[in-house]
């Protein structure tokens, strides 16, 4: 009969010990809205030029925001924001938001995507990546947060560029454009292709990034998108809307 040595036994507990804790510890997705849902979705200012107002079109999976000739701000853009998400998902901490970006009219014209919506009373937070929109380098995603309850409500925590996929020498390429968003404990990592590419993965150098918040923005919301800065007349549009939870389950 083969003798197995102590040291062939302890390895093999070993072995079997990293494995069920990494079976034990999977993070699974579980997606909390998309084209498969009836289309409902809450908009809220987070910042307002005047009495400038933007309209909602909701469709299937999709949205357009389109700001009436009416408004007062010029051609190169509107200081007004808004977020938007779905109002029956459940609030949770761990979340990822995803859209492609369909078009855009208007230069200062601005898409993103919005994190841990929460309101509480008439204070207003949420963390937001969206497309930068000066000097022309749009391939540059911004992270901010927007708090109602804090001075200044808008703070700057970094940036991802993505001139890889949204880049051709120094000018951005065409829509569409696909982002996601996704927020771990205090960790936003974003990830862009383009229209005609396959979608990468988190870990792709050349499609990923990442930027750390202060621990105070760790808490339970809702995820949706952002539009922002659209002049009179102009429009946004998505599609390929969903958003979708991050939760430690048993493995199999």
């Amino acid at each position: 009969m083969k003798r197995t040595s102590r040291r062939g036994v302890c390895l093999a507990v070993l072995v079997a010990s990293v494995a069920l804790v990494a079976t034990a510890c999977q993070r699974t997705e579980t997606v909390l809205y998309d084209n498969s849902k009836t289309p409902n979705l809450a908009m809220h200012y987070v910042s307002r030029d005047g009495s400038d107002r933007y309209l909602l079109k909701v469709g299937v999976g999709a949205l357009r925001v389109d700001a009436p000739r009416t408004n007062h701000a010029t051609t190169q853009g509107s200081a007004t924001r808004t977020v938007i998400w779905p109002p029956s998902t459940r609030a949770v901490t761990d979340q990822q938001s995803c859209s492609t970006w369909k078009d855009a009219r208007g230069d200062w014209a601005q898409q993103g995507i919005a994190l841990r919506v929460r309101i509480d009373g008439s204070r207003f937070r949420t963390i937001v990546v969206a497309e930068n929109i000066y000097y022309g380098a749009n391939w540059q995603m911004n992270v901010y947060t927007w708090d109602s309850g804090r001075s200044p409500y808008f703070k700057t925590h970094g940036a991802v560029s993505l001139r890889g996929p949204f880049a051709s020498g120094n000018r951005p390429r065409p829509l569409p454009w696909k982002v996601c968003a996704r927020v771990e404990g205090r960790v936003v990592t974003v990830k862009g292709w383009r229209g005609d590419e396959a979608e990468p993965g988190w870990t792709n150098p050349d499609h990923t990034g990442k930027v750390t918040l202060p621990a105070e923005w760790v808490f339970a919301g809702k995820a949706g998108w952002y539009t922002g800065h659209i002049p009179p007349g102009g429009t946004i549009g998505m599609s390929g809307l969903r958003t979708s939870a991050w939760e430690t389950s048993p493995g199999a």
